[in-house]
């Protein structure tokens, strides 16, 4: 038995047993034998210790009152795996009014719930306001519309710095400069704009503005431009509460996009610094700002919306080995034909991400020789490429690592592909929390019979 990951914390998840891969005490080709393939697997383990060390990291750095986790519903909307972080005293940002129904569905509570995202409607606003969520406002245009309806709501607002300072290439877009990237992106309400919402904010009885959020994102993983985004939101907020004088926020949300320790979208599969270097670097500049901008910290709840880091290396995507097919003309080439494709791990083409697959029936026996893995769908499908690998047959599973978050909610059903299932693992127990789809599922919305009407 021997450990096969980086971090000591892993080894809930990931471990080598007489040549298989175990996911905490149980064995992944069984897994794959009970529940099918492919399948999401979930580590309750490995998601409850994410979810301490990403608080007690950035509490080590933060002189407020206390650090809350909001993590995004969209990383993995699976119920069950929800509740796992309800117990961890976790709350979550929704984007919709869809993700805002999952989330109180889920019983999250709603008063730990933030109600994210741009272009909102009336009924998600009514709605978030009724149920007691807070509003975080991304235009005018929706704190107009919470006036014409006359309710109460909790609201902050989004925040998008300059960023002037971050002439840093942008891992998404590598022949622009972060502080360019960072304006493409829709949400986010700019600084001069944000000064006049809030002070009409500020003039309505039934409007309290608990605070400010904005999303740093992960644009690089090199700890010291996480600091420069930390220190131009602190520098945003003080100016903020210069200009709504004597309002002081409750809170300040600085988002997610904080990357995964192996970090599968590092365009040179570089692994990530540790959680405790974003933590100490945000925290630190962010409070340096504040204070240079005459802002104290202390007594102010710092929110932070983990996706990626909290819930990639939970997760692994396990698939079976259909057909080996080799050539030798025109050039010699193996490819490991599986029973997923890239439509169940999307990251491969939105970010050219990197999920390091492991030979779960065979890991301990040495490469044969290399080979692309593909898929089953109709496009190129490959899911990884040249990998050294041993000799495998029909059957034998394979794990793709780092696959917890976004990959089952942004599956897509191309070439009627009915989406996997959702194994979740506590020790040495599994249970199937969300079922494989079905072809009646995949089908359901269709109407070829529906009557024809007048326009």
């Amino acid at each position: 038995m021997e450990s096969c990951t980086c971090r000591a914390s892993e080894r809930r998840l990931l471990r080598h047993v007489d040549g298989r891969l175990w996911v905490e005490a149980c064995d992944t080709v069984r897994i794959a034998e009970r529940f099918g393939t492919p399948v999401y697997v979930m580590s309750e383990a490995q998601l409850r210790a994410n979810c301490r060390a990403i608080r007690r990291a950035f509490a080590q750095h933060w002189p407020g009152a206390r650090v809350e986790l909001l993590p995004s519903l969209k990383a993995n909307y699976v119920l069950a795996v929800r509740r796992v972080l309800n117990e961890e005293d976790v709350g979550c940002d929704v984007f919709g009014e869809h993700e805002l129904r999952a989330a109180l569905r889920a019983g999250v509570p709603a008063e730990r719930i933030s109600v994210n995202g741009s272009a909102k409607n009336a009924e998600l606003l009514r709605e978030a306001a009724q149920t007691g969520t807070a509003i975080t406002l991304d235009s005018e245009a929706e704190l107009d519309a919470l006036l014409a309806m006359q309710l109460r709501a909790h609201l902050r607002l989004r925040v998008r710095p300059d960023h002037e300072s971050l002439t840093e290439r942008s891992d998404f877009f590598p022949d622009m400069a972060i502080r360019d990237a960072a304006q493409l992106y829709k949400p986010g309400i700019e600084p001069s704009a944000a000064r006049a919402i809030g002070l009409r904010v500020l003039s309505e009885k039934n409007l309290e503005l608990s605070g400010l959020m904005t999303h740093l994102g992960r644009h690089s993983a090199d700890p010291a431009v996480w600091s420069k985004m930390a220190a131009g939101f602190g520098a945003t907020v003080a100016a903020l509460c210069r200009a709504w004088a004597p309002w002081r926020p409750r809170e300040l949300d600085i988002g997610g996009g904080f990357p995964a320790p192996r970090d599968p979208t590092d365009p040179e599969r570089r692994p990530a610094a540790a959680i405790e270097q974003y933590a100490e670097c945000v925290g630190t500049s962010l409070c340096a700002a504040l204070r240079a901008g005459g802002v104290e910290p202390d007594g102010i709840v710092l929110q932070i919306e983990p996706g990626r880091s909290l819930f990639a290396d939970a997760g692994l995507h396990l698939t079976r080995v259909r057909h080996v097919k080799t050539q030798t003309r025109p050039t010699p080439a193996t490819w490991i034909e599986v029973d997923t494709t890239e439509m169940f791990l999307p990251d491969l083409m939105i970010e050219h991400a990197y999920f390091r697959p492991v030979f779960a029936s065979r890991v301990d026996e040495p490469p044969a020789g290399t080979a692309h893995i593909v898929g089953i769908s109709c496009g190129f499908d490959v899911l990884a490429r040249d990998v050294p690998a041993p000799r495998v047959a029909a059957g034998d599973t394979i794990a793709f690592l780092d696959t917890g978050a976004y990959q089952d909610a942004a599956a897509t059903n191309f070439n009627v592909l009915a989406r996997p299932g959702t194994v979740l693992v506590s020790g040495n127990r599994a249970r199937l929390v969300k079922r494989h789809e079905t072809l009646d599922e995949v089908l359901g919305r269709d109407a070829p019979d529906a009557p024809e009407v007048e326009l």
